[in-house]
Protein backbone atom coordinates (compact mmCIF):
# COMPACT_ATOMS: atom_id res chain seq x y z
CA UNK A 1 0.00 0.00 0.00
CA UNK A 2 1.42 3.41 -1.12
CA UNK A 3 0.67 6.66 0.70
CA UNK A 4 0.16 9.73 -0.44
CA UNK A 5 3.63 12.19 -0.44
CA UNK A 6 3.55 15.79 0.96
CA UNK A 7 4.18 16.61 -2.52
CA UNK A 8 1.25 15.02 -4.18
CA UNK A 9 -1.12 17.45 -1.74
CA UNK A 10 -2.88 20.53 -3.57
CA UNK A 11 -0.33 23.40 -3.22
CA UNK A 12 -3.40 25.30 -1.72
CA UNK A 13 -3.72 22.21 1.56
CA UNK A 14 0.37 22.99 1.82
CA UNK A 15 -0.13 26.70 1.91
CA UNK A 16 -2.31 25.67 5.01
CA UNK A 17 -0.17 23.71 6.85
CA UNK A 18 2.91 26.19 6.39
CA UNK A 19 0.76 28.71 7.87
CA UNK A 20 -0.52 26.62 10.60
CA UNK A 21 3.07 26.05 11.21
CA UNK A 22 3.96 29.79 10.52
CA UNK A 23 7.18 28.74 8.58
CA UNK A 24 7.87 27.24 5.14
CA UNK A 25 8.38 23.16 4.68
CA UNK A 26 11.87 22.45 4.17
CA UNK A 27 11.54 18.39 4.92
CA UNK A 28 8.81 15.39 4.42
CA UNK A 29 9.51 12.38 5.68
CA UNK A 30 6.36 10.06 5.03
CA UNK A 31 5.75 7.08 7.77
CA UNK A 32 4.84 3.62 6.21
CA UNK A 33 2.43 1.12 8.56
CA UNK A 34 -0.56 1.70 9.18
CA UNK A 35 -3.92 0.40 6.64
CA UNK A 36 -4.73 3.60 5.09
CA UNK A 37 -2.93 5.32 1.81
CA UNK A 38 -3.61 8.77 3.13
CA UNK A 39 -0.81 10.71 4.15
CA UNK A 40 1.13 10.97 7.18
CA UNK A 41 4.44 12.55 7.16
CA UNK A 42 6.89 14.01 9.59
CA UNK A 43 7.17 17.70 8.42
CA UNK A 44 10.52 19.74 9.32
CA UNK A 45 9.90 23.73 9.13
CA UNK A 46 12.46 25.60 7.90
CA UNK A 47 12.53 27.72 11.46
CA UNK A 48 13.03 24.28 13.22
CA UNK A 49 9.45 23.48 14.22
CA UNK A 50 8.87 20.01 13.58
CA UNK A 51 4.86 18.10 13.13
CA UNK A 52 3.42 15.05 11.98
CA UNK A 53 0.93 15.95 9.06
CA UNK A 54 -1.88 12.98 8.53
CA UNK A 55 -4.14 14.32 5.30
CA UNK A 56 -6.47 12.02 3.43
CA UNK A 57 -8.78 13.41 0.61
CA UNK A 58 -12.62 13.05 0.65
CA UNK A 59 -12.53 10.44 -2.47
CA UNK A 60 -11.43 8.03 0.74
CA UNK A 61 -14.82 8.48 2.05
CA UNK A 62 -14.17 5.80 4.85
CA UNK A 63 -10.18 6.95 6.07
CA UNK A 64 -11.90 10.49 5.38
CA UNK A 65 -14.56 10.12 7.98
CA UNK A 66 -11.87 8.73 10.65
CA UNK A 67 -9.66 11.86 10.27
CA UNK A 68 -12.63 13.99 11.32
CA UNK A 69 -13.72 11.62 13.88
CA UNK A 70 -10.04 11.51 15.03
CA UNK A 71 -9.54 15.81 15.01
CA UNK A 72 -12.77 15.60 17.50
CA UNK A 73 -11.08 13.18 19.71
CA UNK A 74 -8.07 15.37 19.58
CA UNK A 75 -9.15 18.92 20.96
CA UNK A 76 -11.47 17.00 23.73
CA UNK A 77 -9.02 14.92 25.43
CA UNK A 78 -7.16 16.30 28.51
CA UNK A 79 -4.04 17.90 27.44
CA UNK A 80 -1.68 15.80 30.39
CA UNK A 81 -2.40 12.62 28.96
CA UNK A 82 0.03 10.44 27.14
CA UNK A 83 -1.07 11.21 23.92
CA UNK A 84 0.55 12.64 20.64
CA UNK A 85 -1.63 16.38 20.73
CA UNK A 86 -3.76 17.86 18.32
CA UNK A 87 -2.08 21.79 17.23
CA UNK A 88 -4.82 22.21 14.75
CA UNK A 89 -6.74 20.81 12.23
CA UNK A 90 -9.06 21.35 8.78
CA UNK A 91 -11.60 20.19 7.10
CA UNK A 92 -13.45 20.70 3.96
CA UNK A 93 -15.02 19.30 1.32
CA UNK A 94 -12.29 18.01 -0.10
CA UNK A 95 -8.88 17.33 2.64
CA UNK A 96 -8.88 16.42 5.91
CA UNK A 97 -5.86 17.57 7.42
CA UNK A 98 -4.74 17.28 10.75
CA UNK A 99 -1.50 18.66 12.47
CA UNK A 100 -0.13 16.94 15.16
CA UNK A 101 2.83 17.14 17.60
CA UNK A 102 5.67 15.07 16.23
CA UNK A 103 6.86 12.78 19.35
CA UNK A 104 10.68 11.99 19.40
CA UNK A 105 10.37 8.64 19.49
CA UNK A 106 10.53 4.79 19.01
CA UNK A 107 7.89 2.09 18.53
CA UNK A 108 8.00 0.13 21.53
CA UNK A 109 9.97 -3.28 21.39
CA UNK A 110 7.39 -6.37 21.23
CA UNK A 111 9.80 -8.48 22.68
CA UNK A 112 10.42 -6.23 25.95
CA UNK A 113 8.81 -6.70 29.16
CA UNK A 114 10.27 -3.41 30.08
CA UNK A 115 8.65 -1.84 27.13
CA UNK A 116 4.66 -3.16 28.18
CA UNK A 117 5.33 -2.33 31.34
CA UNK A 118 5.98 1.51 29.75
CA UNK A 119 2.67 1.10 27.88
CA UNK A 120 0.33 -0.28 30.30
CA UNK A 121 1.32 2.40 32.77
CA UNK A 122 0.07 4.86 29.84
CA UNK A 123 -3.13 3.20 29.42
CA UNK A 124 -3.33 3.30 33.47
CA UNK A 125 -2.66 7.00 33.16
CA UNK A 126 -5.66 7.04 30.35
CA UNK A 127 -8.10 5.31 32.48
CA UNK A 128 -7.37 7.75 35.12
CA UNK A 129 -8.73 10.57 33.24
CA UNK A 130 -12.03 12.13 32.75
CA UNK A 131 -13.18 11.06 29.46
CA UNK A 132 -15.44 13.56 27.06
CA UNK A 133 -18.98 12.92 27.17
CA UNK A 134 -19.10 12.80 23.47
CA UNK A 135 -17.24 9.80 23.21
CA UNK A 136 -19.97 6.20 22.42
CA UNK A 137 -19.63 3.71 25.01
CA UNK A 138 -17.55 0.93 24.12
CA UNK A 139 -20.61 -1.53 24.88
CA UNK A 140 -22.60 0.04 22.26
CA UNK A 141 -19.49 0.08 19.91
CA UNK A 142 -18.91 -3.88 20.87
CA UNK A 143 -23.17 -4.52 20.69
CA UNK A 144 -22.97 -5.81 16.86
CA UNK A 145 -19.88 -8.37 17.62
CA UNK A 146 -21.71 -9.72 20.32
CA UNK A 147 -23.63 -12.05 17.91
CA UNK A 148 -21.12 -12.41 16.12
CA UNK A 149 -20.99 -16.12 16.70
CA UNK A 150 -24.59 -16.71 16.32
CA UNK A 151 -24.07 -15.20 12.93
CA UNK A 152 -21.36 -17.67 12.63
CA UNK A 153 -23.61 -20.51 12.95
CA UNK A 154 -26.55 -19.82 11.45
CA UNK A 155 -24.77 -18.96 7.94
CA UNK A 156 -22.35 -22.17 8.36
CA UNK A 157 -19.47 -20.46 8.28
CA UNK A 158 -17.97 -21.98 11.46
CA UNK A 159 -15.21 -23.82 9.02
CA UNK A 160 -13.92 -20.77 8.33
CA UNK A 161 -12.54 -20.36 11.89
CA UNK A 162 -11.02 -23.19 13.85
CA UNK A 163 -11.72 -26.52 15.22
CA UNK A 164 -11.57 -25.65 19.09
CA UNK A 165 -14.17 -22.69 17.85
CA UNK A 166 -16.37 -25.59 16.41
CA UNK A 167 -16.13 -27.61 19.91
CA UNK A 168 -16.43 -24.39 21.86
CA UNK A 169 -19.03 -22.99 20.00
CA UNK A 170 -21.67 -22.41 22.92
CA UNK A 171 -18.81 -21.01 25.15
CA UNK A 172 -17.64 -18.48 22.76
CA UNK A 173 -21.11 -18.15 22.18
CA UNK A 174 -22.12 -17.34 25.66
CA UNK A 175 -19.06 -15.17 26.55
CA UNK A 176 -19.30 -12.63 22.94
CA UNK A 177 -22.74 -11.95 24.20
CA UNK A 178 -21.73 -10.90 28.01
CA UNK A 179 -19.51 -8.45 26.78
CA UNK A 180 -21.56 -5.17 27.06
CA UNK A 181 -21.13 -5.92 30.90
CA UNK A 182 -17.61 -7.03 31.01
CA UNK A 183 -16.49 -3.49 29.24
CA UNK A 184 -19.08 -1.12 30.90
CA UNK A 185 -17.18 1.39 32.64
CA UNK A 186 -16.98 5.54 32.36
CA UNK A 187 -12.98 5.24 32.00
CA UNK A 188 -10.84 6.55 29.07
CA UNK A 189 -10.19 4.09 26.29
CA UNK A 190 -8.20 4.55 23.30
CA UNK A 191 -10.21 1.72 21.55
CA UNK A 192 -7.13 0.63 18.82
CA UNK A 193 -3.79 -0.03 20.57
CA UNK A 194 -0.76 -2.28 18.98
CA UNK A 195 2.85 -1.36 19.16
CA UNK A 196 2.61 0.96 15.35
CA UNK A 197 0.31 3.52 17.31
CA UNK A 198 2.80 3.83 20.20
CA UNK A 199 6.05 5.81 20.64
CA UNK A 200 8.49 5.86 23.67
CA UNK A 201 9.89 9.03 23.94
CA UNK A 202 13.30 10.34 25.15
CA UNK A 203 12.09 10.08 28.58
CA UNK A 204 10.96 6.87 28.45
CA UNK A 205 6.93 7.82 28.39
CA UNK A 206 4.63 5.67 25.83
CA UNK A 207 2.99 8.53 24.12
CA UNK A 208 -0.34 6.91 22.22
CA UNK A 209 -0.95 7.72 18.62
CA UNK A 210 -3.86 7.77 16.37
CA UNK A 211 -7.45 8.47 18.21
CA UNK A 212 -10.62 7.84 15.98
CA UNK A 213 -11.73 4.87 18.25
CA UNK A 214 -11.76 6.53 21.78
CA UNK A 215 -14.50 5.20 23.76
CA UNK A 216 -15.54 5.17 27.34
CA UNK A 217 -15.42 1.90 28.79
CA UNK A 218 -14.14 -0.16 31.98
CA UNK A 219 -10.42 1.11 31.16
CA UNK A 220 -8.12 -2.64 31.03
CA UNK A 221 -9.61 -2.90 27.13
CA UNK A 222 -6.70 -1.25 25.53
CA UNK A 223 -4.01 -3.21 27.46
CA UNK A 224 -5.62 -6.49 27.23
CA UNK A 225 -5.66 -5.38 23.54
CA UNK A 226 -2.00 -4.61 23.51
CA UNK A 227 -0.93 -7.99 25.05
CA UNK A 228 -2.87 -9.66 22.14
CA UNK A 229 -0.46 -7.59 19.70
CA UNK A 230 2.24 -9.49 21.31
CA UNK A 231 1.21 -12.15 20.65
CA UNK A 232 0.28 -11.98 17.47
CA UNK A 233 3.80 -11.09 16.93
CA UNK A 234 4.82 -14.14 18.83
CA UNK A 235 2.47 -17.09 19.67
CA UNK A 236 4.61 -18.42 22.37
CA UNK A 237 5.47 -14.96 24.15
CA UNK A 238 4.34 -15.03 27.97
CA UNK A 239 2.20 -12.23 28.56
CA UNK A 240 0.04 -13.90 31.32
CA UNK A 241 1.87 -12.36 34.07
CA UNK A 242 1.22 -8.84 32.80
CA UNK A 243 -2.24 -9.39 33.59
CA UNK A 244 -1.12 -8.73 36.91
CA UNK A 245 -0.40 -5.01 36.35
CA UNK A 246 -2.96 -2.63 38.00
CA UNK A 247 -4.77 -1.34 35.12
CA UNK A 248 -6.30 -4.87 35.26
CA UNK A 249 -7.64 -4.36 38.48
CA UNK A 250 -11.40 -4.99 38.50
CA UNK A 251 -11.39 -7.02 35.69
CA UNK A 252 -11.49 -11.15 35.42
CA UNK A 253 -10.17 -13.96 33.40
CA UNK A 254 -14.22 -14.35 32.31
CA UNK A 255 -14.26 -10.45 31.31
CA UNK A 256 -10.91 -10.85 29.14
CA UNK A 257 -12.47 -13.80 27.69
CA UNK A 258 -15.62 -11.91 26.67
CA UNK A 259 -13.37 -8.87 25.05
CA UNK A 260 -11.85 -11.72 22.72
CA UNK A 261 -14.51 -14.04 21.95
CA UNK A 262 -16.73 -10.94 20.80
CA UNK A 263 -13.90 -9.06 19.08
CA UNK A 264 -12.66 -12.29 17.68
CA UNK A 265 -16.17 -13.59 16.54
CA UNK A 266 -16.49 -10.34 14.90
CA UNK A 267 -12.96 -10.22 12.81
CA UNK A 268 -13.94 -13.93 11.55
CA UNK A 269 -17.02 -11.99 10.23
CA UNK A 270 -15.10 -8.81 8.72
CA UNK A 271 -12.41 -11.11 7.27
CA UNK A 272 -14.41 -12.28 4.81
CA UNK A 273 -15.65 -9.04 3.57
CA UNK A 274 -13.89 -7.46 0.24
CA UNK A 275 -11.27 -4.63 2.04
CA UNK A 276 -12.25 -1.01 2.02
CA UNK A 277 -10.76 1.21 -0.53
CA UNK A 278 -7.19 1.90 0.05
CA UNK A 279 -7.09 -0.50 2.74
CA UNK A 280 -5.92 -3.99 1.50
CA UNK A 281 -4.10 -5.44 4.58
CA UNK A 282 -6.98 -4.72 6.79
CA UNK A 283 -8.64 -8.20 6.23
CA UNK A 284 -5.12 -10.13 6.52
CA UNK A 285 -4.48 -8.25 9.89
CA UNK A 286 -7.80 -8.83 11.15
CA UNK A 287 -7.57 -12.57 10.53
CA UNK A 288 -4.27 -12.83 12.50
CA UNK A 289 -6.13 -11.20 15.00
CA UNK A 290 -8.98 -13.48 15.25
CA UNK A 291 -7.05 -16.31 15.32
CA UNK A 292 -4.75 -15.17 18.12
CA UNK A 293 -7.49 -14.44 19.79
CA UNK A 294 -9.19 -17.66 20.01
CA UNK A 295 -6.03 -19.50 20.59
CA UNK A 296 -5.87 -17.11 24.13
CA UNK A 297 -8.85 -17.58 25.23
CA UNK A 298 -8.24 -21.63 24.88
CA UNK A 299 -5.31 -21.06 26.87
CA UNK A 300 -6.95 -19.57 29.52
CA UNK A 301 -9.82 -21.51 29.61
CA UNK A 302 -7.32 -24.86 29.72
CA UNK A 303 -5.28 -23.40 32.44
CA UNK A 304 -7.90 -22.00 35.14
CA UNK A 305 -10.58 -24.67 34.30
CA UNK A 306 -14.10 -24.45 34.00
Amino acid sequence: MARLEWSQLPAGIRARVEEIAGSPVSEARTQHGGFSAGMASRIVFADGRRLFIKAIPASSPGTFDLYRREADILRTIPRDLPAAHLIDAFIDEDWAVLAIEDVDGRHPRKDSHADAVLVLDAIAALAAAEPPASLPRLADELSEDAGSWGRLAAADLLGTTTPWCVENLDFLRKHAERVGTAVAGERLVHGDLRADNILIDAGGRARLLDWPWAARGAGWEDALLYLLDLRVEDSTADVDPLRAHPVFAGSSTDDHISLFAAIGGGWFEKCRWPAPPGMTTLREFQRREALAAVDWIAQMDATRGR
